[in-house]
């Protein structure tokens, strides 16, 4: 197995249609600026077999620099433990080439390529890289809607989302042109609860030219009390990078409204799996939200960071 540095471009051709799109070299060129510079790596035998693509920072290789997760790209979905082995071995002689000082990996969860990534997790394991944080993951399938939703939810659940019926609120998709309005909703709920919120506009609208993304409102009569902004990942996946609600609107239950109309909507796309994204940062859970996305039927994944350090 070699290992081969190549540019963005025929990166994007070898792999043109990653499983999700944070490995796609668009994006990560998007991003470039984030980090001090950028890797496009292919591995190969007699064949192309992998690539991944990594930022350097302060001297350490990280996929994703810029992204919820990254991880190793596959050309052919029937790729070999053997081989996901040798492109480790290769990966690290050539980090060590470079005086690199660590490599950070942080695999999606599962659901988005299970046997894959499984085998992958394994070699990462059997190669020395450590699990430096494992955080937990929230996601929907969609297929619960065949039945009895609220079958499915916790019983304060049940009590929201009756209230949140009983509100006259409406859920709205809304035009690109106006995804700045969900995004004005969502920076005024994140200034309410004290969190962070990475993305400017800006940087949401850049991103747009590399990632379809999707913006929806709530509204109570004329007022928009919530929001949401979701990517499309992968041609089966969406993800709600942010979403939120008013504080002052509280009682009406939005968020439980809000998550509702969102599976109905993804259902009825075609799409099997809507991604929360987690409820902890670096491992430490926020309890209230683990709860909530819980309650209104999500399933639980792991998303896990691999580290190996050289020094």
């Amino acid at each position: 197995m070699e290992i081969i540095e190549v540019d963005s471009t025929y990166y994007d051709a070898v792999f043109s249609r990653p499983f999700h799109c944070f490995n796609a070299a668009a994006f990560n060129s998007l991003n470039g600026h984030k980090c001090d510079s950028i890797f496009h790596l292919i591995f190969r035998d007699t064949k192309i077999r992998l690539g991944i693509i990594f930022g350097l920072k302060e001297n350490i290789l990280n996929s994703p620099f810029s992204a919820p997760f990254g991880g190793f790209e596959y050309v052919n979905e029937e790729i070999r433990l053997q081989q996901i082995d040798a492109a480790l071995e290769v990966l690290e002689q050539w980090a060590k080439t470079k005086k690199i000082q660590g490599i950070k990996i942080v695999s999606p969860p599962f659901f988005y390529k299970e046997n894959f990534l499984n085998k992958v997790c394994n070699c990462l394991h059997r190669a020395g890289y450590g699990t430096t944080n494992m955080e937990l993951n929230y996601q929907f399938s969609t297929h619960k809607l065949e039945g009895d939703y609220q079958a499915t939810i916790w019983n304060n659940a049940k009590k929201n989302f009756k209230k949140a019926l009983q509100s006259d609120l409406i859920f709205e998709k809304i035009d690109a042109e106006k995804g700045q309005e969900a995004y004005r909703i969502i920076a005024q709920n994140r200034k309410e609860k004290g969190f962070p919120l990475h993305m400017t506009w800006e940087s949401v609208a850049t991103t747009m030219s590399v990632i379809p993304i999707d913006f929806f409102i709530v509204k109570k009569e004329d007022h928009a009390i919530g929001a949401a902004i979701v990517f499309h990942v992968s041609p089966k996946v969406v993800q709600v990078v942010y979403w939120g609600d008013l504080s002052q609107y509280s009682e009406f239950k939005t968020m439980n409204f809000l998550s509702y109309n969102l599976f109905q909507y993804y259902k009825t796309q075609g799409i099997e799996i809507v991604d929360i994204g987690p409820s902890t940062k670096n491992s430490i859970p926020n309890f209230g939200l683990c709860e909530f996305k819980e309650s209104i039927g999500c399933d639980i994944s792991v998303k896990t960071e691999f580290f190996k350090s050289f020094n």
